[in-house]
């Protein structure tokens, strides 16, 4: 945190005061404009200074397409993934974007803009949120399918050396 201090008061008071700016224009924009998201606990803090935990549950019931459909559709439109939530999740289908200090203007729009994208294809043609991402280097990744600590491989290695043992088994 040694970047803080040669910021100094001013600096750090503007760079606080810009991240909660950027934070609450995202926040108007987001729920006024992306159908099928909404701000669980809204009516009781309605104005956040750091961050927002959305739901994309209406989207869901509507359309069949999650939060993690849309994050991964987010991937075709030039931007990372966004965190969804802590676990537990006390907020069905979470999403939890960060518009930072170091966020301009025009980010936050074309994020916005890409998310109204993705909740349009959802409501018209959910086939091609649901299979996402098509620009990237990866494939739709199924991570339901873990049920036990012992088949994690949170490394390359760790998961070929996975691999070989399954491949192992299943020829004795």
């Amino acid at each position: 945190y040694a970047w803080v201090m040669t910021l100094g008061s001013r600096g750090l008071k503007t760079v606080a005061e810009t991240a909660i700016i950027n934070n609450n224009y995202m926040m108007k924009r987001l729920l006024n404009e992306v159908r099928g998201l909404s701000m669980p606990w809204g009516k009781e803090a309605p104005n956040r200074l750091e961050q927002v935990r959305y739901s994309f549950e209406t989207l869901l019931k509507e359309t069949g397409v999650g939060a993690e459909d849309v994050n991964r559709h987010m991937l075709d439109f030039g931007f990372q993934r966004f965190f969804p939530s802590h676990h537990p999740e006390i907020v069905p289908e979470p999403f939890t974007p960060e518009p930072t200090e170091s966020y301009s203007k025009a980010d936050i729009d074309d994020y916005v803009e890409a998310l109204k994208r993705i909740s349009w294809e959802a409501y018209h043609t959910p086939e091609i949120v649901l299979t996402a991402p098509h620009k990237g280097p990866i494939e739709k990744l199924e991570t339901d399918h873990i049920d036990s600590v012992s088949e994690l491989a949170v490394t390359w290695r760790a998961y070929k050396r996975k691999k070989r043992e399954k491949r192992s088994e299943a020829e004795r």
